[in-house]
């Protein structure tokens, strides 16, 4: 019987990846681990698949991934001789960076479709219903008392809360749901996308509570706004107000009263334990370890578990690290993993610019910005945000493409539907 992978496969990875079917059994740690297996079987197919029918393909998409494992096999085996990995806690460690080849079948299927804006919408209506649910058991608990969904919920454990209230994640695909809500009201002048974009911002505020969140995706909302053409002399006006406007809300005290209502003061517990671990965790690259990294750590392994937690007094979290903990673990390396990223994504949008494809260099600036505000406080490849690294290398590849075959005269571009739904 023949096996054909096509849309299930993408839509069930993107589904699982933000954590719908915590709703139904199983814990979020068994679900990465399917997730993980179902992603490499995925991959695998279409690599074979592709590499016979000589699909055209993105050059850097394989580059980068190329690249991205022949870094992990290195830190890996350094890895096994210093801490003694055994194959289970190798492949434990590796998790979040396999996900790396996701890109390959979400890019096929986008260049398959021959439509960027059809994957926009599954990508957003995913990841609206995944809030959805976890709003709904989030003001279930809040207002109610009543635990629905524990398991989305308790993502995290009971103790993942701020000011004593139990907050619930964003999933790793928020990053990506914020320049598409977007780039699609500004091109569709749909109410919905406002309501949607509004859904979004009040979910970063109450539920998910992340503070670092919520500021990149203004910073996004923001610079895609100032990117726009200035097509009229009105739209010039209402942005030279908003300017004024914000300008006269900082001299009179703005920033101090974003700062106390989100509890960002100088004295704040949160930030000081961040430098506290900072601290520790920065003494660890003394000695030359700083060129390539202490490696991929683990805390399933018992050396791994030690090097996380210091002297085990107190609980740290990589994640608090930012893009440190990239660097911490990968050393120079990491550049790679961020600068090629950025850099390629640069390139992508100018030479939309130069093909006159606006619209997409629009989308993948706030998607850039994103990227590079967040990952300060945020590590983009921890494994919160980690699957979105495949993904929106996909879209960059997948417009690429189109872009070039539009300057070479092909004719080839993506298709648009003018009503804003894609079915």
């Amino acid at each position: 019987m023949k096996i054909r992978v096509d849309d299930f496969f993408i839509n069930l990875i993107l589904v699982i990846g933000v954590g719908i079917p915590l709703i139904f059994w199983g814990v979020l740690d068994t679900w990465r681990t399917i997730l993980t297996i179902l992603i490499i079987l995925v991959s695998v197919i279409y690599i074979f698949k592709h590499g016979i029918r000589k699909t055209e393909s993105s050059s850097f998409l394989y580059i980068y991934i190329f690249v991205v494992v022949g870094i992990l096999l290195f830190e890996i085996f350094k890895n096994r001789g210093q801490y003694n990995y055994s194959g289970y806690e190798i492949f434990y460690a590796l998790r979040q960076y396999l996900w790396i080849f996701f890109a390959i079948p979400l890019y096929y299927e986008i260049i398959r479709h021959n439509n960027v804006e059809l994957y926009f919408c599954k990508i957003f209506k995913i990841v609206l219903v995944s809030l959805g649910l976890r709003t709904f058991t989030w003001f279930c608990k809040k207002y109610f008392g009543i635990t629905i969904f524990y398991n989305l919920l308790y993502e995290y454990g009971n103790t993942w809360e701020r000011t004593g209230k139990q907050r619930v994640d964003a999933t790793a695909l928020i990053g990506i749901l914020i320049p598409i809500l977007y780039y699609m009201f500004k091109k569709y002048k749909k109410k919905k996308y406002v309501i949607f974009m509004a859904f979004t911002f009040f979910y970063l505020v109450f539920v998910s509570q992340t503070r670092s969140l919520l500021l990149g995706a203004l910073a996004c909302i923001g610079v895609m706004f100032f990117f726009e053409k200035r097509s009229s002399t009105t739209k010039f006006i209402l942005q030279i107000s908003i300017i004024v406007c914000l300008a006269i809300a900082i001299n009179f005290g703005l920033i101090d009263f974003i700062m106390q209502k989100m509890n960002l003061s100088v004295n704040d517990g949160a930030i000081g334990y961040r430098q506290y671990e900072y601290a520790y965790y920065s003494s660890l690259l003394i000695g030359g370890k700083w060129r390539t990294g202490i490696g991929i750590l683990t805390g399933i392994n018992e050396t791994g578990q030690k090097i996380i937690f210091g002297n085990l007094d107190t609980p740290m979290y990589l994640d608090d690290l930012g893009i440190f903990e990239c660097f911490l673990q990968f050393g120079l390396l990491s550049i790679f993993l961020y600068g090629a990223l950025i850099v390629y994504i640069l390139r992508v949008i100018l030479k939309c610019n130069r093909a006159n494809q606006s619209g997409y260099a629009f989308y993948l600036i706030g998607q850039l910005f994103y990227i590079i505000i967040v990952s300060l406080p945020l590590n983009l490849f921890g494994i919160q945000r980690c699957l979105a690294v495949p993904v929106i290398l996909a879209i960059a590849c997948a417009i690429d493409q189109c872009v070039t075959n539009e300057i070479r005269g092909s004719g080839y571009g993506f298709k648009e539907n003018n009503k804003g739904d894609t079915k």
